[in-house]
């Protein structure tokens, strides 16, 4: 699956939500529709045009809003009040702005701590959660990528990470980077958040794409990217314990969830959503072979669109259901976020008319798939052959014919590794072949 087409908001604006900080936010798609919110990566990434495109717009009112210092929001790069429990209140006092009583989350890379911290701390006000690329800022994953262990598979680009900082203070490279960071030797912090950010460009994807690389590069995206990132990281993501989001994850597990995973993801390995996995067991793991960190990669970028059609699916479902049947108590988890939407929203300058069945079956649409345009109907035929995601089921297939998901031995004698789904690689352009000397 593709991304949806190119697509413009149809409103932004700003929110100041302290006497220090004001966020751009932007709205797209349905204004009546199901409402989302995406959470952007870093922390200090902040939001891109393609990030409106994993949603279908004629069923979504998406949200998207660049977090504290980040993207468009005032003031740039600055740490001040910047932790992720002020992020956390700041997507609270966003949903009350907009008037809206409950949404999904996605969130991917930061965004999934992010959205894994607001619905742990706020779960009454989340229906459902599409996850990418799992990380949780535990210790161990902090030093596998800032210190040691994604450093023996790209050394090339490591050695360029470590250039700026002295071997006398490599001990503790999250640490000599925040000093110089912070510091007030403009051209100092500059190069250090320009060797910051292309660290992590670099080990994106599967295979290196130079155009991402290049980012890096980009003095302003740079700045906030580092310092924020950096500040938020010596600080322990400012949780009040180590491994608290996977600790606390029972507060959610009534959410239905999608993960989506790409197994060679060097920035968030696969070994923190197996982890949250073993504490979540209701939640479905989509793991991408032949794939690593960014959503852009062609497996996770399918998944993550698939994710959120297969939810449109069900909330559409359900909600024709209920409006025939209103007192009708159904077993899909999805009940409460389908008769959310079959009330008219109070409250909201922009939005006051209910999603309804009907509504839904009116903007339905085709896409763009392949640079093809692919008829509602021919959507709803290679949907049914899909097995449904978020209502925790077991997703298994009989053959194993190329292209189709399989399943492993271990999944098949473990009913907590059920919800597991394996996606099998995909060929890149140009076949598998690399060479780092070009």
């Amino acid at each position: 699956m593709a991304l949806y087409p190119p697509i413009q908001p149809f409103m932004s604006d700003y929110l100041q939500v302290s006497d220090i900080h004001t966020l751009y936010y932007e709205q797209c798609g349905n204004p009546d529709g199901y409402p989302v919110v995406f959470l952007h990566g870093g922390p200090g990434g902040g939001c891109r045009e393609n990030d409106r495109r994993f949603f279908d717009p004629a069923f979504f009112r998406v949200i998207l809003f660049d977090q504290r210092g980040a993207g468009r929001s005032k003031p740039h790069a600055c740490l001040e009040d910047n932790t992720t429990w002020h992020l956390v209140a700041d997507i609270e006092k966003l949903r009350e702005h907009l008037g809206i009583d409950k949404w999904a989350v996605f969130g991917g890379s930061w965004g999934s701590t992010l959205a894994l911290s607001y619905s742990q701390t706020h779960p009454d006000r989340v229906t459902a959660l599409i996850l990418r690329g799992i990380f949780t800022l535990r210790r161990k994953e902090l030093l596998w990528f800032y210190q040691e262990g994604a450093s023996h598979i790209m050394p090339d680009y490591w050695d360029e990470y470590l250039a700026p900082i002295p071997v006398e203070e490599r001990g503790d490279l999250m640490s000599a980077y925040y000093k110089r960071l912070t510091g007030a030797n403009t051209a100092e912090k500059l190069q250090c958040a320009k060797a910051w950010s292309t660290w992590e460009c670099a080990t994106a994807k599967l295979y290196v794409d130079p155009e991402n690389v290049k980012r890096g590069s980009d003095p302003e995206w740079a700045l906030a990217f580092a310092r924020i990132e950096c500040h938020y990281f010596v600080n322990g993501g400012f949780f009040h314990y180590d491994g608290q989001l996977i600790s606390e994850s029972h507060k959610i597990r009534h959410i239905p969830t999608t993960i989506v995973q790409g197994r060679y993801d060097l920035v968030c390995p696969m070994r923190t959503c197996w982890d949250l996995h073993k504490k979540f067991p209701e939640a479905d793991v989509i793991i991408v072979d032949d794939n690593g960190h960014a959503s852009s990669e062609p497996g996770i970028q399918r998944e993550l669109v698939g994710a959120c059609d297969r939810l449109r699916d069900d909330l559409t479902q359900t909600m024709q259901r209920l409006s025939l049947s209103p007192h009708l108590k159904l077993a899909s988890r999805l009940q409460t976020a389908a008769e959310s939407m079959l009330r008219p929203v109070s409250g909201s300058p922009y939005s006051t008319a209910p999603c309804t069945p009907s509504t839904a079956a009116t903007h339905a649409h085709g896409r763009d798939v392949g640079g093809t345009y692919m008829p509602q109907q021919q959507q709803q035929q290679q949907q049914q052959q899909s097995s449904s995601s978020l209502s925790s089921t077991v997703r298994s297939e009989q053959t194993s014919a190329p292209g189709t998901p399989r399943r492993s031995s271990a999944e098949a004698e473990s009913p907590r590794l059920n919800n597991v789904l394996h996606k099998r690689p995909l060929q890149p352009p140009g076949g598998y072949s690399h060479n780092i000397f070009g």
